[in-house]
């Protein structure tokens, strides 16, 4: 791999200015490891597949930023290409949907909880992704938000290995977080997968994209997903690293 970026950490919540050393080569922002989809510090699982196949000819300088960086990423010129985003109006050329997470909330069996919506995760102690209030319906956003009263039992983890680990220490809390992503880390930290219990009061998928400074490589990239649907070696992907979703981009 050709130089990685130089990050300069000023003070927690401030922005993270990104320099490639070499100027010839791609700027990538992607998130923490979340894996089986971003894994071993941004060498290997399911996004970063897509990318080296996706993006194929191209050299890539991957750096990885807290999620809620990678959303201002390229406005802040601080990548060509930010991964794992939602559309807005910042004048960054988005791709088509590229990843799909299968979002759960999720229960200690001991807990003995029943959650059959969002409202019933009132009183509870929530532990999410950064900006997850944004991404999982109206409901969950109203429920949730900077200035609702739940806000107060709502936490925002950006490792979501520390959040898997704050969910199984805790105590009458619920995790909400993908599916492939609960399963992985809760058998790598060593915890007993029947003792928690699934419940599906999302969306049954939620899908991301990727950001462009380039409207024409975001052409390309959008092509070359397609070709990947078409050609079945997104699926293979999929099943290499034993993630389960619904529906994938390419349905």
């Amino acid at each position: 791999m050709k130089p990685i970026f130089a990050i300069l950490l000023l003070v927690a919540g401030c922005c993270l200015p990104v320099l490639a050393a070499d100027q010839s080569a791609l700027r990538v922002t992607i998130s923490l490891d979340i894996p089986p989809y971003v894994m071993n510090h941004a060498v290997s699982g399911l996004e970063i597949d897509i990318l080296h196949q996706a993006l194929a000819g191209h050299k890539l300088v991957i750096a990885q930023l807290p999620y809620e960086q990678l959303q201002v990423a390229i406005p802040k010129k601080m990548a060509d290409v930010s991964v794992g985003v939602q559309a807005d109006d910042s004048g960054v050329f988005y791709s088509k949907d590229f990843i799909t997470f299968a979002n759960y909330a999720i229960a200690k069996r001991s807990d003995k909880l029943d959650i059959k919506s969002v409202a019933d995760l009132r009183g509870h102690k929530v532990l999410t992704w950064e900006n997850a209030y944004l991404e999982l319906g109206k409901e969950f956003e109203a429920q949730y938000a900077p200035q609702a009263p739940e806000r107060k039992n709502y936490l925002e983890v950006a490792d979501q290995t520390e959040q898997v680990k704050e969910f199984w220490k805790g105590k009458d809390n619920v995790i909400i977080i993908d599916y492939s992503i609960f399963v992985h880390l809760s058998k790598q930290l060593g915890y007993d997968l029947s003792q928690a219990r699934f419940f599906a009061i999302f969306d049954p998928v939620t899908n991301f994209k990727a950001g462009f400074k380039d409207s024409k490589l975001r052409d390309q990239f959008n092509q070359a997903i397609s070709d990947m649907c078409h050609n079945g070696k997104y699926a293979e992907l999929m099943k290499h690293y034993g993630i389960v979703v619904k529906q994938s981009v390419c349905q």
